[in-house]
């Protein structure tokens, strides 16, 4: 009976004059990859510095952002700092239009240390959760999957108890920022990490931006330091975290696939404002003396028009980090239980 309804509105809306044509229009962007072919197509790509059957889980992005700031100072280097970009819904394969840019942040990071596979959506047959944009980033955030830190779908709260690298830090004088233009994140996901951190006096500043242009000119105020610019802590933060939402706006509009011009353009927007900050980072007056960490990655993949299903389309994911991270048992099994 859908199918009829469909084929019957495609008709009045006199949106084909066949029945194939018709419900190709109505039904939205097809998935021409099977699950084997989408992971062989990205196996193909041939820019990763670790197998496919090596992908880490996303959780190991806590570890090396703690594990940055428990090392020792490099020689020559005075203080710690470590930034967390991220590209929301950027498919695998959507690194293909970046992968030959000069210019691209992903590329630039992955050349300093590596880019390697990764994964979303929790443990397989274990603790599965969605591969959706709130639980996704706090699994990154807290270095545990959603069993730990409560968010195992959009629409929920995570459990303070399970704490972010920021919320960590700063509890070590470290001053962290939490930059997003996705509401659900400061309006419900971290709305008590927010109300926590300002009870307990934290130097943590959580802001909410409009759209991606506003979250790149906050970020720009965090990292610029012109000669002879004194800035505060919290101006200057040691720690920062935000997201950039083009492509994952684009893959809900026209589909999470290289075949929509809207997506391929939406992965080389999001990487050219990458480089807008990795350009003012290198910039940066006191540049020579601090020992940067920058990790870029991406909370999830997607299919047609959506994600937060098991296919690899959706759970395969990546990390470019400017520091090498070594496939040890400890990394590919990383999770804060």
């Amino acid at each position: 009976m859908k199918l009829k309804r469909i084929v019957k509105n495609c008709i009045a809306l006199g949106l084909a004059s066949t029945l194939a044509i018709s419900f190709a229009a109505c039904s939205g962007p097809r998935e021409k990859m099977s699950n084997d072919e989408y992971v062989e197509e990205v196996k193909n790509m041939a820019i990763f510095d670790n197998e496919y059957e090596q992908s880490l889980p996303q959780t190991i992005i806590h570890k090396i952002i703690m594990d940055h700031f428990e090392s020792p100072l490099p020689e020559g280097k005075k203080v710690k700092k470590a930034m967390f970009m991220g590209y929301d819904g950027y498919r695998v394969d959507g690194l293909k239009n970046i992968m030959d840019n000069k210019n691209s942040a992903v590329m630039q990071i992955k050349n300093e240390g590596g880019l390697y596979y990764a994964f979303s959506g929790g443990v397989a047959g274990v603790n599965e959760q969605a591969t959706s944009t709130a639980p996704s980033w706090s699994a990154m955030l807290t270095g545990g999957w959603g069993d730990y830190n409560g968010l195992v779908d959009n629409g929920a709260k995570k459990n303070l108890e399970a704490k972010t690298f920021l919320t960590k830090l700063a509890e070590q004088g470290k001053a962290a920022s939490f930059t997003t233009s996705w509401r659900e994140h400061t309006k419900l996901s971290y709305f008590n990490d927010t109300v926590d951190s300002i009870e307990r006096g934290l130097p943590i500043t959580y802001t909410h931006q409009i759209d991606d242009e506003a979250t790149l000119y906050q970020v720009l105020k965090y990292v610029s330091k012109p000669e002879n610019i004194q800035k505060t802590a919290l101006e200057d933060p040691d720690v920062i975290f935000f997201t950039f939402e083009h492509t994952d706006h684009a893959g809900h509009d026209t589909g999470f696939s290289n075949s929509n011009k809207d997506y391929v353009k939406a992965c080389k927007d999001a990487d050219e404002f990458g480089k807008i900050v990795l350009d003012a980072i290198s910039s940066r007056s006191t540049y020579d003396e601090e020992d940067w960490l920058i990790v870029i990655s991406t909370d999830h993949g997607g299919k047609k028009k959506g994600h937060g299903g098991q296919s690899k389309h959706e759970r395969t994911t990546w990390i470019a980090c400017n520091k090498q991270i070594e496939m040890t048992e400890e990394n590919l099994n990383y999770a804060i239980k």
